[in-house]
């Protein structure tokens, strides 16, 4: 995992627009942050990084999100070292424009890339470039994730995407057969005499 540099640690501050979800998302970014070596910034300090989680929904959200951007902007001058990332819906939908209308922005990602936020951060920094980052959604899952897919447990269920179908019973098992049996002799005059219908009494 990318950890902010030794010495005095970084710190952060996130500033969450829109909806519970967004509140929730900023949580975890506070989290992965703070795995990375990143200290939240007490309200009084100016933090070394700003995290914008934005929404598109709510009204005119491009303007506030621009307009806050330009205020940080002289903070960031006077301020060296400090990033400013924006992530959320206002970043999935705008992309690389964010950089185009606010060149002092350090790293935009999408609300599929919150995991990589600290991997970014490092980047720009490491590359004094801004880093954009969109995924339309999580096109690969995990190879554990394709290993639970298939896997059987012991007593013979299946666990799949970590939910668990229990195994099927000896009476709904030769019930099954039963139905397969019963369509196979759809084509003989007998099969009248036995209706696929106990199998569910």
């Amino acid at each position: 995992m990318t950890t902010a540099p030794t010495g005095n640690p970084r710190t952060y501050q996130v500033r969450t627009y829109g909806c519970q979800m967004n509140v929730h998302d900023s949580e975890r970014i506070s989290g992965l942050m703070e795995q990375a070596g990143y200290v939240r910034a007490a309200e009084s300090d100016e933090p070394d990084v700003v995290v914008f989680n934005t929404c598109a929904v709510r009204e005119n959200a491009d303007n506030r999100l621009y307009g806050n951007l330009g205020h940080l902007r002289p903070v960031k001058d006077k301020h060296p070292g400090m990033q400013i990332a924006v992530g959320g819906c206002l970043a999935q939908k705008d992309r690389g424009e964010i950089v185009s209308r606010a060149p002092w922005v350090d790293v935009v990602f999408g609300t599929h890339n919150i995991g990589s936020l600290p991997a970014l951060l490092e980047r720009a920094r490491h590359n004094s470039a801004a880093e954009v980052e969109i995924l339309e959604s999580l096109e690969v899952f995990p190879p554990r994730c394709r290993r639970a897919a298939s896997r059987r447990t012991r007593d013979g269920s299946r666990s799949r995407w970590g939910a668990t179908t229990p195994a099927p019973s000896a009476s709904s098992r030769r019930c099954a057969a039963r139905r397969r049996t019963a369509g196979r002799a759809r084509s003989s005059p007998r099969w009248r005499r036995w209706s696929p219908r106990a199998c569910w009494r």
